[in-house]
């Protein structure tokens, strides 16, 4: 038998004799419940994106990802501890993670990004910061952190494009915590605001 058909006997069901034979085809079934023809949701929470325009930016990046090199990042502009408060997303993820491993990159791949600023990249940069941060805002509540929130859309993310993006996670951690960091997405203090 085909190994993406599935065969099940059954034998004596609620008010019936005998036994019955299925074949399920696995071929035309999706295994996944609520699985998207061109979007992915996260595992967590209801945060539903377009994965494939995520993709294309995140392989631009990890391209160029080995030859950023790591300068400091000023953002005096913006208290980082009120904006983690807010978004609940918590100073030690922040510090431990954000601060210490991606934001020396930050100020280079800002660089590398508005260079690129007269080809399709910057509107694709457009277009994902404009679809996830709206359903970020409506649906972070799903979510015990923010960086549970993030770490769920890398998930899908790689989980959906695996073929094109394996290996390339820390591309990916990169991309979103810049698109936070730098007030693209999440919910925005005051100052981010003016």
């Amino acid at each position: 038998m085909d190994e993406r058909k599935l065969q099940i006997t059954q034998s004596q069901g609620i008010g019936s004799r005998g036994t019955q034979i299925l074949t399920v085809d696995n071929r035309t079934t999706h295994i996944y419940p609520q699985t998207y023809e061109n979007l992915v949701k996260t595992h967590v929470g209801s945060i539903t994106f377009d994965p494939n325009t995520l993709r294309d930016v995140i392989i631009a990046v990890a391209a160029t990802y080995d030859e950023i090199e790591q300068k400091p990042t000023d953002f005096d502009s913006i208290s980082i501890e009120k904006k983690n408060a807010l978004n609940n997303l918590s100073q030690e993820f922040y510090s431990n993670v954000i601060s210490r491993d991606y934001e020396p990159y930050f100020h280079e791949l800002d660089v590398f990004l508005t260079q690129r600023a007269s080809e399709d990249l910057q509107g694709l940069v457009g277009k994902i910061v404009r679809s996830l941060n709206k359903k970020i805002v409506v649906g972070h509540k799903g979510f015990e952190s923010f960086e549970h929130l993030l770490m769920s859309i890398e998930e899908a993310l790689l989980d959906s494009q695996y073929a094109y993006l394996r290996g390339k996670e820390d591309s990916i951690s990169l991309f979103l915590f810049y698109l936070y960091a730098n007030c693209f997405i999440g919910i925005k203090t005051e100052e981010e605001m003016q």
